[in-house]
């Protein structure tokens, strides 16, 4: 599914436009193509309809259409020919990579002073790429945390973590109403991710991506700046997932390392 953060929003699986829906049409659009890309509806390097089309077919405006094909291809699931249109990409080859340190324990190695800053925290209703990556019902309640992370004041990190409601003891005892106000240590805890729910293994994706609008005004990047979208879904020991997290870090700040063993340079 796209690796903007702004995507993994997005909701409605059928084939038709809920206007009266609180999600975004532009998003409900997304969800769509991503099904038929998905379910091989449609092929890799075939051509999109219209945005005339689009609109006549789900009653929607060509503004909402552009943005979500807009999205579709910053995230790399679509790509456009000038005077040609919109047209599906070939899906993206996946090697194996590296570990992801720990934030607090990488930074302080360094020097520098980490911190982290909870943005939001709410209950919402499993959507579909939620449901696919921790293999869940649709609409299953899942805590959805964002955070911000800092060292020396400056923002490296902007992250939305998913955790399936049931499997989190400590959230699901407290007020879901007011999460972000309660003052309980070991709520703090699991918000700063200190609190590992979700231990035995995880799979991590990297790849590169834009910093979109409002994700530059936390990250204090201008709006374009090339990033890593990092993807992690964490399991427990019966090979369930109970995490997911998708996270944008600073391609200026970042780069990522392996190490090879027995590699020849002929090969």
């Amino acid at each position: 599914m796209p690796k903007s953060i702004l995507a993994i929003e997005s909701v409605d699986t059928r084939n038709t436009i809920n206007k009266r829906s609180p999600i975004p049409a532009y998003n409900q659009l997304i969800d769509i193509i991503y099904s038929q890309i998905k379910n091989r509806e449609l092929l890799p390097n075939e051509m999109l309809p219209s945005e005339t089309e689009f609109c006549k077919r789900y009653g929607i405006s060509r503004t909402t259409v552009r943005e979500s094909l807009g999205r579709l291809t910053r995230d790399g699931f679509l790509y456009t020919i000038k005077g040609k249109g919109t047209f599906v990409a070939e899906p993206k080859l996946d090697q194996i990579m590296i570990k992801i340190p720990d934030f607090y324990e990488d930074m302080a190695a360094r020097g520098l002073k980490p911190e982290v800053k909870v943005l939001d925290l709410k209950v919402i209703k499993a959507t579909q790429l939620v449901s696919e990556k921790l293999m869940i019902p649709l609409d299953e309640k899942v805590f959805r945390i964002k955070r911000l992370f800092l060292a020396d004041n400056k923002p490296y990190v902007l992250e939305k973590k998913f955790i399936v409601c049931r499997d989190c003891k400590i959230l699901s005892s407290c007020n879901q109403d007011d999460l972000m106000g309660i003052e309980d240590q070991s709520v703090f805890d699991v918000l700063a991710g200190k609190c590992h729910i979700c231990n035995e293994y995880a799979y991590v994706s990297i790849e590169s991506t834009t910093i979109r609008p409002y994700e530059a005004t936390y990250l204090e990047v201008p709006a374009g700046t090339v990033a890593f979208y990092v993807d992690l879904v964490a399991y427990k020991k019966d090979d369930t997932p109970c995490g997911w997290i998708a996270s944008v870090y600073r391609g200026d700040l970042y780069r990522f390392k392996t190490k090879l063993y027995s590699y020849s340079l002929s090969d």
